[in-house]
């Protein structure tokens, strides 16, 4: 382990209740005699504990250790300053720890103290409690939707793909690209226009609902919006040259989402958006005006998310 200065210690406990609570330290080569000295303190309150060696990402296996629905408490020991940091799966996984204890040599009580407290905690009466629910640290997304304006250029199909990273239980972030994956044809007696808009940006979000098949939230995105627009002569009017045109345009806007597990890897999201499209983008043909975007926007679509810890 290149990180010679954490240690991950995993308290799990038997998900029956007529079990009894199960320990388990996971720990290296240099923290070896604070391991020993912290299991033996767990043994005396009756928390039996088995040793394992920790190789690899230590903060990686913090997170999936909270994946197991037997895991009550996670313990990270860290050698300067020599402390023990304790985790409960119920908020504090990405966050701040539940409680920190100092672990020097002078003070033989903080083990001791540790104990006690993880035994109240989590240990009463030797009757596991429910593990709350813990969310997927990244997702993968891909669905479709539909974008509405008024101007006369909406309503438009869009392809989405996106990919987000939960650093906390309630907040998140996403990066995301929305694709058109057709041009939209706009007609007048003098010209015809073929219009197209993608959308590349990122959003945050913060999640007030999280349940282990619910989870809700809100947020606000900004993206990079390019329109690309193709414009010939229908015949009537000859004097009309044909053009090509690209413009870069900014797109803001709130998010509601609502995601419903399908399964614990697999989730449905149900999304909608208000915002804008700034500046307002005309489409002419000569000096006739044929469609307008971005006064208003609104969008809307579901699509599928692949989970992982």
């Amino acid at each position: 382990m290149r990180d010679a200065s954490t240690l991950l210690v995993a308290v799990l406990v038997s998900v029956s209740p007529s079990a009894k609570a199960q320990t388990r330290i996971a720990s290296d080569a240099y923290t070896e005699p604070l391991c020993e000295r912290a299991r033996a303190e767990l043994e005396q309150v009756g928390i039996s504990a088995t040793t394992l060696s920790v190789v690899g990402n230590t903060r990686r296996k913090r997170r999936r250790a909270f994946a197991d629905t037997t895991v009550q408490a996670l313990i990270v020991c860290r050698r300067k300053p020599a402390r023990i940091e304790v985790f409960y799966p119920d908020g504090s996984r990405f966050g701040e720890p539940a409680f920190v204890v100092p672990a020097s040599d002078e003070d033989p009580s903080a083990l001791l103290y540790l104990s006690e407290r993880i035994r109240a905690e989590r240990f009463v009466a030797d009757v596991p409690k429910p593990v709350p629910f813990t969310p997927a640290v990244w997702w993968l997304g891909f669905g479709g939707e539909v974008l509405l304006s008024p101007g006369g250029v909406a309503p438009l199909g869009l392809i989405t793909l996106d990919v987000g990273y939960r650093f906390h239980r309630r907040w998140s972030v996403q990066a995301f690209a929305s694709i058109q994956p057709y041009m939209r044809r706009l007609s007048t007696n003098s010209a015809e226009s073929r219009l197209r808009i993608d959308q590349f940006g990122a959003a945050i979000a913060y999640h007030p609902v999280v349940t282990r098949r619910v989870d809700l939230s809100l947020g606000a995105r900004v993206a990079a919006a390019r329109l690309g627009a193709n414009g010939t002569s229908n015949g009537a009017n000859d004097d009309l040259e044909s053009q090509r045109d690209r413009v870069w345009l900014a797109s803001p806007a709130g998010r509601v989402s609502l995601r419903v597990g399908l399964t614990d890897r697999v989730w449905l999201r149900m999304q909608g958006e208000v915002g804008a499209i700034v500046p307002k983008a005309v489409v002419a043909a000569g000096a006739e005006p044929v469609a307008a975007l971005g006064a208003f926007t609104a969008q809307a679509g579901l699509a599928l998310e692949a989970h992982f810890r």
